[in-house]
């Protein structure tokens, strides 16, 4: 009996995981019934510096193609998603709402998955049946990154050595005081100045600190 529960249990998690699904490239907000089999590489809270309240449950999302999306789960449904999402693993997610993205994309990508009440999320598992990648990047070049000065669209990946860590300090904003920290990354051959704010500034290793 235990070994044809088990079978039958093989046989379930098996169905689930070669079931049909959608490409992140193939969704489109024509309808709310789509199903896709994606990797959280990354999770965060959103949060309004106004405030300090919670705005939504973000994530990025990749498939076995490459792709990824930004995803999102709205502030009043975040206690009923936030337990059933772990950044890294892979999940079968289906009837979400397709919408356009906005200004400050974490992704190169025109569109946003959003989280519904009737949003469904299965954990893959069995490693062996998984063909998505546990990270990904899309990096920019000094020149791409010299365009977006300014802009709204995008938020940039980049990859350098650090020339200059500084120490950390405080500065005061509209939001009142924060800490700030500012780094010097050489970029192939030329320097990138970047501040890190508020708790990632912490993020730096002290030992990693190149006095100036």
């Amino acid at each position: 009996v235990i070994g044809q529960i088990l079978l039958l249990c093989q046989i379930l998690l098996f169905s689930i995981e070669t079931m049909a699904y959608d490409m992140l490239d193939a969704i489109n907000n024509g309808k709310d019934s789509w199903k896709v089999k994606v990797r959280v590489i990354r999770l965060w809270d959103a949060i309004n510096l106004n405030n300090n309240e919670l705005i939504s449950l973000d994530m990025i999302l990749l498939d076995e193609h490459g792709t990824m999306i930004h995803a999102k789960v709205i502030k009043h449904m975040v206690n009923k998603f936030r337990p059933l999402i772990q950044e890294g693993l892979v999940y079968m997610i289906a009837n979400f709402k397709v919408t356009s993205a906005m200004n400050f994309r974490p992704v190169e990508g025109d569109k946003i998955i959003n989280f519904l009440h009737t949003t469904k999320i299965q954990e893959i598992k069995g490693l062996k049946n998984i063909r998505i990648a546990e990270q990904s990047f899309m990096f920019c070049s000094v020149e791409v990154l010299s365009t977006r000065d300014g802009q709204r669209m995008y938020l940039s990946d980049v990859i350098g050595v650090a020339s200059y860590i500084g120490n950390i300090e405080e500065t005061g904003t509209t939001h009142g005081i924060s800490k700030i920290r500012d780094i010097v990354l050489r970029i192939e051959d030329q320097k990138v100045n970047i501040r890190l704010w508020g708790n990632k500034v912490d993020q730096i290793d002290e030992d990693s600190m190149v006095l100036s």
